[in-house]
This record gives structure tokens, C-alpha cells and sequence, in this order.
């Protein structure tokens, strides 16, 4: 390893003290140079090639205009709290606490370049490292994690510690220089206390540092000749394991990263199918994925007028569940196609059923365990996570659920009317006509038209539901009209009776499945640039052609994308 690699690996890594052992604040070395490279897209950094792994992603390697950059990123708030539970055995997640700042999203992603961390989160991680350190010195956890026979040659111990817990944290090993600043922070904390209260101090440290904060995809030395920087193995293993599990390496995955063996997709596959298979965290991850691509999960903060739908706040916990348990019985309980996700004539027992019929004569397909027929919605499009957080607090919006459908399911690009320079206004309430009778204005207007001819049919579809996702026959008094006529030149182009029947059409579309892919695509990228995506192009040609994907399958999708050759390739600096 250079000289210049490990100054650059120990900035990332290292921890020192900056507050007495009372009080870590910020145990973070090289924290404001990696924040400034993140805020910059992740594109910062020094030029990087190939070392330990320098086999690794040379085959089908791109030009770099068409590779995600070698760039650092701050883990997103599910990764942290995975993590940690991962590393400590902890029930806890801290950054899911409402004092907690959200995730900056971009493309709808929490998992991304832009991540950044200010004074805010500082102050956040402190607390939530104190609290962790803590609860895992008390409870036993750091005990069975670092042993000491005897306490008298606790430096030798708190050496192993560092080495082996150390290396977790870090997903790679340490060098010998970080070794040391981690023993001097276990010497601080040991200082006029305990063996277990310094090894405590570390873990704070640790998990304060850039080292654990921040995922690497910089390679170990300089670009190649064609432009591109190969990732180390260490890297390849973090990066798929927080592709699939949202989480660091676990110890086989660790291993095969050790072996060099992630240089090769079929090595990635297997431990990917692996981890789908054992680990918990692989689903969840998967659901995570899903409800940010159609925007359900902001359904878990969103609050409607209860003067006009009272029932919410009671249901609300009944939505989110479904939100989340439908998406895993369709990915893992049945057949874990997005064909199922949008046109299943069934959702989980968890839902909000009193919102539902459920009466009638239903699908004769097994279903997943814990599931009822539905007669009357068809697929998560038609659930009220989707129709909720697509709606105002006082009403149904048809624009929001139209764009949904055009930007995110189909993959339709919209102009935004800051374009054309249009100042959007609402159209007035009128109680003496329909939602869709005062939306209508749109397609009347010369300028407006060109995308509301897309948009609202899309949204008028749904418009038997309020605001709320309730089903309804009447709107201001008058009878609702949800039928819709689909021209906008692609295989579901049609007329439907209603977004049921919509739903059904996109469900066995081609081009949904693709969107779909791409969609997966740019949260697993995590550069958040939509359709400019680098590398997009090149991974749906190859979706294309493989079966397993090219029907939908969720699951098969998000392997397709780890084991892709450009996986373990970035474009340098």
C-alpha cells in the first residue's frame, strides 16, 4: 500500500479526542474534507486504480462518462441504524428517532452522494454513539466483543478489539497508524477508570469516525490507462453488502472480499442470493426499495385534515403496515413480480380493511400467509399509501397521482412548468363541481396541455378514492367520473373504467418492468440524477437480456445489479 493511500485511508478512518472522556462529541479526523467531497457529488478525492483488488471489474469496464464516479457518501439514516444493529446486536435506531434530521433525498432516494453532515448530526451521532457504547457496556455486548482474562494487560486486549470489531466498523482492515489512535482513545478512557470503560471510549470513537460514517469507492492508487478506477475487494464487499442488506459485510462476505474472489460477478451473485436467502436485513432493504420508488414510505410522517377524514390518525398505522407487508409477501411470499406488486386482487390481513370490500368472488391463486381477497383495488396503486401521500390533507389530488404514475411507474418524462415559465396555481374551490371537473381546466390551456394530456388521465383514473384512499361514489354531490382514456403511444394506451383497471394494464406492461429497473438502478447508484444516471444505459441493455429479470422479478432486479461487470468499476475523478 502507498504512502499517499494509507495518509488517505488513516483521514478516513482515524478518531481522536476532542472533549474529555465525559463528553465525545465529534471523534472524527478528515470528517469536513470527505463532507465537502459528498456535497460535491462525491467526485472529490484523489485519483485511484488498482491494488489488493486490481483485478477487480476490469472486464466490460466503460468510459468514464458512463461509470458512477469514485466518490465517498455518508450512509443514509436506514443504513446507519442497520449497522449499528448489525455491529452491536441492538434493537435500537437512533437515526429513526424524530429528533433525528431526515435524509436528503434526490431522485426520491434516501441512499445517496449528497448526504451531508452538520453540526445537527454531529451532535446527533454523539449522542446516539453514547447511548449505543453504553447500552452495550451494560448489557454485556462489549464484554463478549472484547474478553480480557487479565485486566492487567488491557492494552493487549483493547488491541484485539480494535483489529477485529475495529475491522467491522470499518468494513476493511485497519492499518497500524489508526491502530494507534485507537489505542490512545482506549487509553483516555481507561485513564482512572476501567478496562470496560475504555474499550467503551473506542466504541464511541468508532462509531463517530469517518471510517464507519462513510462508504469508500475509491479504489487504492491511481486511475488506469482507460480512464477507470477499479474498487478494492473491501469496497466490492461494502458495497454490495449495503446494496442488499443495508448493512456492513457480515464474516463470509468479509472473507470472499479477503480472497479477492468479488472480483467475480458470479462469486457476487452467489453471495447475494445468499444473503436474500439468510438475512433478514436483505428484505427489508428490498421493501425500502420499493416503497421510496413509488414515494409510499413518506406515508410513515404524513397527517391529513381531521376535520375531513377523522379516520385517518386510527388507521394510519393499519396503512403503514400495509405499505410495507404487502410489498414482502409479493417479493418473498408469492411470485415477486412487479406484475403482482401492481395488479394483486389481494393485500395483507395487517391493512386497513375496514377501508375495503372484501366480499365476492376472488382470485383462485394460493396466496401468502396472513393475506385476504380484495374485490375492489387492485394492486398498490390502488392502496391507500399511494392514494394518501398523493393527495392533500383535505382532498384527492389528481395531478399528484397523475405524475406519480408518468414519472415513476412508466418512466415518462415531464416538463416542469418552471420551464415555460408558468406560476402554478391551483384551481379554486368550487363545492358545486368535481375534483375532476376543476382540474379539467388544464387540458383546455394551449401551454398546459402538452403534459396534462399525459398527466391526467393518469390521475383522473383514480379519482373514486378521496383524499384520504377511501373509496367514494360522490364528489361535492355529484356522481364521479373516473373513466380515462390512455394515448400517450405506449403498450398500455387504452381506455379504462377506472384506476382498477388501469392498475391491471400497467402490471402486464413491458415498459412498467423496465421502468422498474431503472428505477432500481438509480437507488442502488445512489447519485440521484434521475435519467442522466451514468451507466443506466449499458445495465438495461443487459436487463434486457436476461430472463429472470426481464419478467419483473424484484429480487432477480436488484442481483442483476450487483453482479453488472461495471459494478465493481467507477469512472476517476
Amino acid at each position: 500500500m502507498d504512502h499517499a493511500h494509507a495518509e488517505r485511508q488513516l483521514a478516513l478512518g482515524s478518531v481522536r479526542l476532542v472533549a474529555p472522556r465525559e463528553r465525545l462529541v465529534a471523534a472524527i479526523v478528515g470528517l469536513a474534507a470527505l463532507t465537502a467531497c459528498s456535497a460535491s457529488g462525491g467526485r472529490a478525492g484523489p485519483a485511484t486504480t488498482t491494488g489488493a483488488g486490481g483485478a477487480a471489474g476490469s472486464g466490460g469496464a466503460r468510459p468514464p462518462s458512463e461509470l458512477l464516479p469514485a466518490r465517498v457518501r455518508r450512509l443514509a439514516n436506514a443504513e446507519y441504524d442497520a449497522s449499528v444493529q448489525a455491529l452491536l446486536s441492538t434493537q435500537r435506531r437512533p437515526a429513526s428517532e424524530p429528533d433525528f434530521p431526515p435524509d436528503l433525498r434526490r431522485d426520491g432516494f434516501t441512499v445517496n452522494a449528497a448526504q451531508r453532515v452538520d453540526a445537527v448530526v454531529i451532535e446527533r451521532l454523539a449522542d446516539a454513539a453514547d447511548t449505543l457504547a453504553t447500552e452495550a457496556q451494560e448489557n454485556g455486548t462489549l464484554a463478549r466483543l472484547a474478553p480480557c482474562a487479565a485486566p492487567a494487560d488491557g492494552t493487549s486486549c483493547a488491541r484485539t478489539f480494535i483489529t477485529t470489531f475495529g475491522a467491522k466498523v470499518y468494513r476493511r482492515p485497519l492499518l497500524e497508524e489508526e491502530v494507534s489512535a485507537l489505542l490512545a482513545l482506549y487509553a483516555v478512557g481507561a485513564d482512572g477508570a476501567s478496562y470496560e470503560d475504555g474499550i467503551a471510549h473506542v466504541t464511541r470513537g468508532l462509531l463517530q469516525s469517518a471510517g464507519f460514517l462513510y462508504v469508500t469507492e475509491l479504489g487504492s492508487g491511481v486511475a488506469r490507462a482507460d480512464g477507470t478506477v477499479a474498487m478494492t475487494p473491501y469496497e466490492i464487499a461494502a458495497s454490495l453488502a449495503y446494496a442488499v442488506t443495508s448493512a456492513p459485510p457480515d464474516a463470509e462476505l468479509a472473507a470472499r472480499a479477503a480472497s479477492g474472489a468479488l472480483a467475480d460477478p458470479a462469486e457476487r451473485e452467489a453471495q447475494a442470493r445468499r444473503l436474500f436467502s439468510t438475512e433478514p436485513r436483505a428484505k427489508d432493504t428490498a421493501v425500502r426499495l420499493v416503497r421510496e420508488w413509488l414515494g409510499i414510505d413518506r406515508i410513515d410522517e404524513s397527517a391529513k385534515d381531521s376535520l375531513v377524514y377523522p379516520a385517518f390518525e386510527a388507521e394510519k398505522a393499519r396503512i403503514v403496515a400495509e405499505s410495507r407487508d404487502f410489498v414482502r409477501a409479493v417479493a418473498f411470499e408469492s411470485t415477486g413480480t412487479v406484475g403482482e406488486l401492481l395488479g394483486a386482487r389481494w393485500t395483507v390481513s395487517a391493512g386497513p380493511l375496514a377501508l375495503y370490500q372484501r366480499a365476492g368472488n376472488g382470485p383462485t391463486l394460493a396466496l401468502p400467509t396472513g393475506s385476504t381477497v380484495l374485490t375492489d383495488r387492485t394492486g398498490i396503486l390502488n392502496q391507500v399509501a399511494f392514494l394518501a401521500s398523493y393527495a392533500l390533507a383535505h382532498e384527492s389530488h389528481p395531478i399528484f397521482r397523475g405524475v406519480a404514475i408518468a414519472q415513476r411507474v412508466t418512466c415518462m418524462g415531464l416538463d416542469s412548468p418552471a420551464s415555460f415559465n408558468i406560476q402554478v396555481i391551483p384551481p379554486a374551490p368550487d363545492p358545486t363541481v368535481t375534483t375532476r371537473e376543476r382540474y379539467d381546466v388544464h387540458v383546455r390551456d394551449s401551454i398546459c396541455a402538452g403534459c396534462h394530456d399525459v398527466i391526467d388521465p393518469f390521475g383522473f383514473a383514480f379519482e373514486h378514492y378521496d383524499g384520504m384512499g377511501a373509496y367514494r361514489e360522490l364528489d361535492h354531490g355529484k356522481s364521479v367520473d373516473s373513466a380515462v382514456d390512455v394515448s400517450v403511444q405506449r403498450d398500455f394506451d387504452g381506455h379504462y373504467a377506472d384506476s382498477n383497471q388501469l392498475a391491471a394494464a400497467l402490471a402486464e406492461s413491458p415498459r412498467v418492468r423496465e421502468c422498474f429497473a431503472r428505477f432500481m438502478f438509480r437507488a442502488l447508484a445512489g447519485e440521484g440524477d434521475g435519467a442522466a444516471t451514468p451507466g443506466e444505459q449499458e445495465f438495461i441493455a443487459a436487463w434486457r437480456a436476461t430472463p429472470a429479470t426481464a419478467g419483473g422479478n424484484i429480487v432477480e432486479t436488484i442481483i442483476s445489479i450487483v453482479t453488472n461487470p461495471n459494478f465493481a468499476v467507477r469512472g476517476a475523478p
